[in-house]
């Protein structure tokens, strides 16, 4: 499930960071050709894969080696499955055919299940051609067709949070939503909002998608229920769980509240059991609440969403640094466009794995460990766990020592569970390891958000995005565009960087064109107000101002306007319109106060000035 549950993530990045480009690189005809041999030669991958498991499995090798292998093929499949969609997507450049679809641009579902529906269809081909080595590994009675559609159901389910989400965004969009809800903040926001809700009331839906019903009514479910009801524990029911028709030998639990929280159990995992067995599973399953793991699971997952926020922008400006990759941003062929999302793609993907793989993994392997623990204290023995595990392990094929990412191998686990049970300070330690383990992580996202989004806001990278902006507006202008807005904002840059020699024709140009636009009056004011000789020049500078201030008395301009009255010694009239400005509520207030403090400081320096003259006059 978690393997999965990355592999779709990372489709979905792939699938929506990839920009189309306004042509592409092949016909319509030969991308599908090219499509449909890359397809091919995954299905024929997928096929000789699995051919070569079955004629290991006749020759003698033991199930457990087999299923190994199977598991480990299956993860190398999946990849080449990414790798598969990627060239689709980066070389063949498919979406800029599928935007053509109507509202496959403005729709953040249709664009996802085009994407997940070709990964979708390659994960097919090999789980097609891996049926048999299920069959002959797990005794299965399965068909083809319900192996195929178990997977496909239990997939479909792992995408139910995106789903949703992504649809009432798409909703939210046609609605009028507030201002703030449209910005990257207000929408990360949303998300957030929408996955909690979602892990909260979604719980109903999934089992019922899965297909669960409700444990019968018999000597068995009558003793789970009151073993749970003996540690005031509370669900919503005991499901049965059919995952590929019953046969897989788990268990597990959905949900955080009580009303909507299940324990589901296989068919296979009740057959093969007793009765203290399932106690102890399902005591397992408890601790998973008891020691809040989903609450902790539902906020990992939201501090990969704030994470990403904070730094998305940032890698991109760092990357643009580049000249060479600037410059493909600049040129409308379709290679560099596509290149240049292939390299932003790769750090994005890499941060992902590192963090669900690996970071991620972590705390599920410790989380497991302390349900184990839980089960341990409750049951007041581990041997109950430790036959269930074992018999699980028989019954699949598996060898006690398989390694698992997300759990620690079955032998790894029953033996810590002996030695807590012997050593019941190991079950403390733990418990520490876990905990400060979580707080340590939260302290590293808080830093990692704080720092990113000082950075964000900060000198350095705001002359970055400056400079970019400078670079593209001069590529811009050399291509022989004229438009006021364009010098305009030349002009304006310029004058950030300083190269007031450059700005002040570039201002101009663009007054010429349109001599009321209230934006460019302002920077050419600030510029004559601000800049040295022989661009200084107050008169002018409050002149321009004030014309200015009389078409849009924003906070920017009326900064302008009292720094033109500054220079122009009228110091009263400088604090009075800073004083106005700081009442609209700027954005950089303290550039505003540090402004109204250096004219409140003229003005006393006037004033103390004025004095003396008045005592000398006396005299």
């Amino acid at each position: 499930m978690y393997n999965q549950l990355i592999y779709f993530v990372i489709a979905l990045l792939l699938f929506a960071i990839q920009q189309p480009g306004d042509q592409s690189a092949f016909s319509l005809l030969e991308t599908l050709v090219l499509g449909l041999g890359f397809f091919l030669l995954y299905g024929l991958t997928c096929y000789v894969a699995m051919r070569r498991l079955q004629n290991a499995l006749a020759s003698g090798i033991s199930p457990s080696t087999v299923m190994s292998r199977y598991l480990a093929m299956q993860r190398k499949l999946s990849i080449l499955a990414l790798a598969n969609l990627g060239i689709e997507v980066y070389l063949l450049n498919i979406k800029y055919y599928l935007q053509k679809i109507p509202l496959f641009e403005q729709s953040l579902t249709l664009s996802g299940m085009a994407g997940l529906g070709l990964f979708l269809a390659h994960l097919g081909v090999m789980w097609l051609w891996s049926y048999p080595i299920y069959r002959r590994i797990y005794q299965s009675s399965m068909n083809p067709g319900a192996f195929l559609r178990g997977n496909l159901v239990f997939s479909a389910a792992i995408l139910i949070p995106w789903f949703l989400i992504s649809t009432i965004s798409d909703v939210l969009q046609v609605l009028k939503m507030p201002a703030f809800l449209k910005t990257d903040a207000g929408q990360s926001l949303l998300m957030g909002m929408l996955l909690i809700v979602f892990a909260l009331f979604a719980p109903r839906l999934v089992v019922r998608l899965w297909g669960c019903s409700p444990l019968p009514v018999t000597a068995l479910r009558t003793e789970l229920e009151g073993f749970i009801e003996e540690n005031h524990f509370k669900i919503g029911n005991f499901m049965l769980w059919p995952l590929f028709q019953g046969e897989m030998l788990t268990a597990g639990i959905i949900g955080i509240l009580p009303k909507w929280r299940y324990i589901l159990v296989t068919r296979s995992l009740l057959g093969i059991l007793n009765d203290e067995e399932l106690k102890a599973v399902v005591a397992h399953e408890m601790g998973h609440v008891r020691r809040h793991h989903m609450l902790f699971y539902l906020a990992f997952f939201l501090c990969y969403s704030i994470l990403a926020y904070a730094f998305n922008d940032l890698v991109l400006i760092a990357l643009l640094q580049n000249p060479v990759i600037f410059d493909w941003v600049l040129h409308s062929e379709v290679a560099n466009s596509t290149l240049l999302s292939a390299i932003f793609s790769l750090p994005m993907v890499f941060l992902l794995v590192i963090y669900f793989r690996y970071i991620f993994g972590f705390f599920l392997r410790n989380s497991e460990r302390q349900a184990d623990l839980y089960a341990l204290h409750v049951i007041g023995h581990p041997f109950t766990l430790v036959s269930s595990l074992q018999k699980i392990a028989f019954h699949s094929g598996q060898t006690e020592d398989l390694p698992n990412w997300h759990h620690y191998s079955i032998r790894q686990r029953i033996e810590f569970l002996l030695d807590a049970h012997r050593h019941p300070v190991l079950t403390r330690k733990h418990h520490k390891k876990y905990y400060t383990a979580v707080v340590v992580f939260f302290v590293l996202v808080v830093g990692l958000c704080t720092m990113g989004f000082r950075l964000e806001s900060s000198k350095m990278v705001r002359h970055w995005r400056a400079e970019l902006q400078l670079r593209i507006v001069e590529r811009t202008i050399s291509q022989g565009y004229e438009d006021h807005r364009l010098y305009s904002a030349y002009g304006s840059l310029l004058l950030e960087f300083g190269q007031y020699g450059k700005a002040e024709p570039a201002l101009r140009k663009s007054l010429e064109t349109v001599p009321e636009d209230a934006g460019t009056l302002n920077n050419l004011a600030w510029l004559y107000a601000t800049a040295p000789p022989p661009y200084f020049n107050p008169k002018v500078a409050l002149e321009l101002a004030l014309m200015a201030a009389a078409m849009q008395p924003d906070p920017t301009i009326l900064d302008t306007l009292a720094e033109a009255y500054y220079v122009n010694g009228q110091a009263e009239k400088a604090l009075d319109t800073i004083r106005r400005a700081l009442l609209e509520s700027p954005k950089d207030a303290d550039h505003f106060v540090r402004q109204r403090e250096k004219f409140e400081a003229a003005v006393k320096k006037m004033e103390g000035e004025r004095g003396r003259r008045g005592d000398e006059g006396t005299q």
